[in-house]
């Protein structure tokens, strides 16, 4: 509002009330500041985890103090109209360089942060891609310069100094760099290139091949190429990028515990905050709800299964907070940490049957020590029939 009254008003009749509300605006600048340095201390505020952006803070917020000084100091003093025209230019500079501070948004908001840095990335391909269109425009302004100048210097001493080239040919291919800026604006879209063809006509076939040549390399070989380029190295900066990947993972799994719970909603028609396994059998014969938990990976096929997996507390029924975090721990293929943590359990468990193994054997050898010093030392018993009668069962051992 301020930079727009001052435009249309002129530096010297801005009105004071300007000069007030950008103190106030200031003042809360260095509060904030003032306010993050004390809470994070000298030495995370410098060195933290956001130093650079704290550091850009405190110079933003310093230039604007710089502002308000020089405003109040122009007021006060008594200057000639150029100088002090010259004194708010210099405010004017300080002060616009205030709204640069509009960046720190760009952390809290995916779409606008994967935009900046897939940008930033994309900056060194920008640079070798411009070396390559460089090469490119003088390898053909040179070819192009070269026959023209011919084409021209022949005209000239055939009509011995009576008549001239054309004039398209002498402003599009009069030099190398003017024939490299024409061919940059061919491909930039500055101009059509049907208008830097046309005069190539009168020189020969070979300017009109090159011509020809240049547009469908540069057209449909390499923008494309570059185009490739581009998109593919934003797509793989944006994936490594750990706070995006961060604010997309939340806003999934907030989308996901949503739908989860409307999901519950639908299957507690009674509204009870709890499920029966009848209740999800019934629930899984709508279309909409069955292929939602499809599209999750988690299979319906066995309703008993899934409500024994769901209800971890083995109560028969299952609460929302239960459902959603079951569903959210089922949801896609296994991961990383779930296998680990299958492959942790399963040793444990190979060790626990080990040493059951072991102290059953120990415990077996103890019964045939005790069995052997006791079998000797018992009368043998007869069978009551004669002499048909086998040994004890005791006796075997």
């Amino acid at each position: 509002v301020d930079l727009t009254a001052s435009a249309l008003q002129g530096q010297t009749a801005v009105s004071q009330w300007f000069s007030r509300v950008n103190l106030v605006i200031v003042s809360i600048f260095v509060l904030e500041v003032l306010l993050k340095f004390i809470h994070l201390g000298c030495s995370a505020f410098w060195c933290g985890m956001d130093h650079a952006w704290n550091a850009f803070d405190f110079f933003i917020v310093a230039l604007s103090v710089v502002d308000v000084a020089l405003d109040y100091w122009s007021s006060s003093l008594q200057l000639e109209a150029w100088d002090k025209i010259r004194v708010w230019r210099t405010i004017r500079l300080a002060r616009t360089l205030r709204s640069i501070r509009i960046i720190r948004i760009f952390r809290y908001i995916a779409a606008l942060r994967t935009l900046v840095v897939s940008i930033a990335a994309t900056l060194s391909s920008l640079f070798w891609t411009l070396a390559l269109l460089v090469v490119i425009f003088y390898s053909f302004g040179i070819v192009l310069t070269e026959l023209v100048t011919e084409h021209c210097r022949f005209i000239l001493v055939e009509s011995e100094g009576q008549s001239s080239c054309n004039a398209d040919l002498t402003g599009f291919w009069r030099s190398v760099p003017q024939s490299m800026l024409t061919l940059f604006m061919t491909v930039a879209q500055g101009i059509d290139w049907e208008r830097a063809l046309m005069p190539l006509f009168e020189v020969s076939p070979v300017a009109v091949g090159f011509m020809l040549l240049y547009v469908v390399l540069t057209t449909f070989a390499i923008l494309n190429v570059v185009t490739g380029v581009f998109c593919n190295t934003a797509i793989e900066t944006a994936s490594f990028d750990k706070d995006i990947a961060t604010m997309k993972q939340v806003s999934a799994k907030s989308q996901q515990a949503a739908q989860l719970k409307y999901i519950f909603e639908q299957m507690d028609l009674e509204d009870v905050k709890f499920v029966s396994v009848q209740d999800l059998h019934n629930a899984m014969q709508s279309p909409e709800l069955n292929n939602f938990l499809e599209s999750m990976g988690i299979s319906t096929d066995d309703i008993w299964t899934l409500f024994t997996l769901l209800d971890t507390e083995e109560e028969g029924l299952i609460n929302l907070d239960s459902f959603v975090s079951g569903c959210m721990q089922m949801y896609g293929t296994a991961k990383s940490m779930q296998m680990a943590k299958l492959s942790y359990e399963n040793r444990l468990l190979r060790q626990a049957v080990s040493d059951f193994n072991i102290y059953i054997a120990k415990e077996i050898e103890e019964l045939k020590e005790s069995f052997t010093q006791t079998v000797p030392d018992m009368p043998e018993i007869e069978d009551v029939q004669g002499a048909n009668a086998r040994p004890s069962p005791i006796s075997w051992l």
